[in-house]
């Protein structure tokens, strides 16, 4: 570590640093500090002014001082986050507020105070959330179109080409550091190590007296850890990104970090160093109770995914207790969380859901049911966006398609859903919402992977021509009936999640409850029968003319069956390229046994 540049460094940027400060500064004994100060005094690199007793640097120490001039930064914002969740359900986790300021406008303020303006990001994750940066700060933008499958060492090679003949710091965008520990000049490639009591989950470096870095080992205690950021030189880069490089296109390194390279390559490499940061200068957080623990007078995270709560109940985000995450939906995350002792459930919609998914017709839904016993309770209701959040149901679960009394329960909920004397303004048209996906594929030109597509297109329009030739009485049908949205509670089954819900007939929610669950048009028409001996009315009136009483003869209920069936095998399959599309998840067969189901629909007899 060249202690004599980095003196002459500090007395730049501060006349009036004592020798004690930069024994602490620098982890050395003042009797080193005081030994290098004399001797950078004999050379002439440092004059010391009697009258303010402070020192100041000579013209030459100066020119020297310039040579090492930092070119560039780049930061690293391409992660999900995931382990801060529900924080980066909606935000990335460098947009949340530390102390009411973002982590990654804080670390590009004090890049610029340091003298820094070539600033890159490198994103991935909610991309578009970066874009008001370039404006606000004057920095550019890298997509990493890899970021959901490849760690960092992807990231840094999508970077490379902006750190070329550069010295430049390496950033990560997703820590907090109290003070500033940027400068305008550096003169040697090093890492950050942050001072940590306990290490035993984080990897800590092995050095030599001069802090030179020769390994890393995982675990200990009272040591200095890696957390990032680092500053490499022009000359260690020409060495280093070539071997970046070579890894990258290893078919084995997807999940490397970039540090990996670094770590397999110590002795081959120019000589890194470790800076060493008190405990109280550079801070992660792995998830949000840690972030309350620091913050503990936060008001706002910086994230809707948990400030919609707050704003409900009128709290501050840190007062929400006892988050827990959710198995994730289709369309939807969850968590739990606990206010006043009583628990509840927050759904938050999925990113450009509103496009699809009619929240207005939802809340209609939940507003129409709310006295009938039969769903959740809501509590609050995003009719724009869809957030929600529902009393939680204590020790629930769904139901088991292959228990006859759990499916009879289930199909008598469904009847009585239809059996309500309830209008709402939405249909839940199980064509119509093919069309909408449709309309979704051809205009955000998605690849369709079906040779046959058009065909089968073609053929759910003649299906569609021939349901309408029935002419069925609407009711309120729930539009996405399947055993994840029926529970089993304390008090009784619950229908839940009425995103798809509105009118329509009957029949069609026994018929895309056998094509989701898989069932065969046989074992979905013995649900029909299920459900046509369920008898609701001790506890609903139910009129003769009633469309769920509604007198239809076996055969013709087995056709609609069949074509609701075939429409719905169709939708599970539109539905999964437009989510995997806009969401980058893969869903498995779920598309694909959805399109199969349209073609054995199409065959039955």
């Amino acid at each position: 570590m060249n202690l004599e540049f980095l003196i002459k460094r500090t007395i730049y940027e501060n006349k009036k640093v004592s020798q004690r400060d930069l024994s602490k500064q620098f982890f050395v004994s003042l009797g080193k500090i005081n030994s290098i100060m004399k001797e950078l005094e004999s050379k002439g690199d440092i004059i010391k002014n009697n009258k303010s007793n402070n020192y100041e640097l000579s013209e030459t120490a100066m020119i020297d001082l310039k040579k090492h001039k930092v070119d560039a930064a780049i930061i690293f914002a391409c992660g999900m986050g995931v382990r801060l969740a529900p924080l980066t359900y909606d935000t990335p986790k460098s947009f949340i507020k530390i102390k009411g300021e973002r982590m990654i406008e804080r670390q590009i303020k004090q890049l610029k105070s340091a003298g820094i303006e070539d600033i890159t990001i490198m994103v991935g994750f909610m991309k578009e959330k970066f874009d008001y940066l370039i404006d606000k700060f004057n920095v550019k933008l890298v997509y990493n179109r890899e970021y959901k499958y490849k760690n960092t060492l992807s990231t840094f090679y999508h970077a490379r080409d902006l750190m070329r003949g550069k010295n430049v710091y390496i950033c990560v965008s997703d820590v907090y550091i109290s003070e500033n520990i940027y400068h305008e000049y550096e003169c040697e490639t090093y890492y950050i190590g942050a001072f940590y009591e306990d290490c035993k989950n984080e990897w800590r470096y092995v050095t030599n007296s001069k802090n030179e870095i020769k390994g890393v080992v995982l675990g200990g205690k009272n040591d200095f850890c890696l957390v990032g950021p680092a500053f490499l030189t022009k000359e260690f880069l020409d060495k280093f990104i070539p071997m970046i490089e070579a890894y990258y296109n290893e078919s084995s390194t997807d999940n490397f970090y970039w540090e990996d390279v670094l770590v397999r390559n110590f002795k081959n490499l120019p000589t890194i160093y470790l800076y060493k940061l008190g405990d109280k200068s550079i801070f992660e957080f792995d998830t949000l109770e840690d972030l309350k623990r620091f913050d503990k007078e936060n008001t706002e995270f910086g994230s809707e995914a948990i400030s919609f709560v707050s704003r409900a109940f009128n709290i501050k985000d840190n007062e929400i207790e006892n988050i827990e995450i959710i198995k994730e939906g289709m369309t939807n995350h969850s968590y739990k969380f606990t206010y006043k002792g009583i628990k509840y459930l927050a759904r938050v919609p999925g990113n450009d859901t509103e496009s699809f998914i009619n929240r207005k017709v939802e809340y209609e839904i939940f507003e129409k049911l709310k006295d009938k016993n039969i769903t959740e309770e809501i509590i609050y209701f995003d009719k724009e966006k869809g957030y929600k959040i529902s009393k939680y149901f204590e020790n629930s679960s769904t139901i088991d398609i292959n228990n006859d009394e759990e499916l009879k329960s289930c199909f008598m909920l469904y009847k009585k859903l239809h059996s309500y004397d309830i209008e709402v303004s939405g249909c839940a048209d199980i064509m119509k919402g093919v069309k909408t996906y449709i309309d979704i594929i051809k205009n955000r030109n998605i690849v369709v992977p079906y040779e046959d597509f058009d065909e089968v297109v073609n053929r759910a329009y003649e299906i569609e021509s021939e349901i309408s030739k029935y002419n069925r009485k609407r009711v309120l049908c729930h539009g996405d009936p399947n055993p994840y949205n029926i529970l089993k509670t304390s008090m009784g089954y619950k229908i839940i999640d009425f995103e798809y819900g509105g009118m329509a007939d009957p029949l069609s929610d026994i018929a895309l409850f056998g094509a989701y669950v898989g069932f065969d048009l046989e074992k979905t028409f013995a649900l029909y029968e299920v459900y046509k001996n369920c008898d609701v009315s001790k506890e609903i009136k139910v009129s003769d003319n009633d469309i769920s009483n509604a007198k239809i003869s076996d055969s013709d209920a087995r056709k609609l069956i069949k074509y609701y069936m075939a429409i719905g095998g169709l939708f599970n399959a539109v539905w999964a390229m437009v989510l995997s599309f806009m969401t980058n998840a893969d869903y498995g067969t779920f598309g694909m046994d959805g399109y199969r189901t349209f073609k054995n629909m199409c065959k039955a007899s």
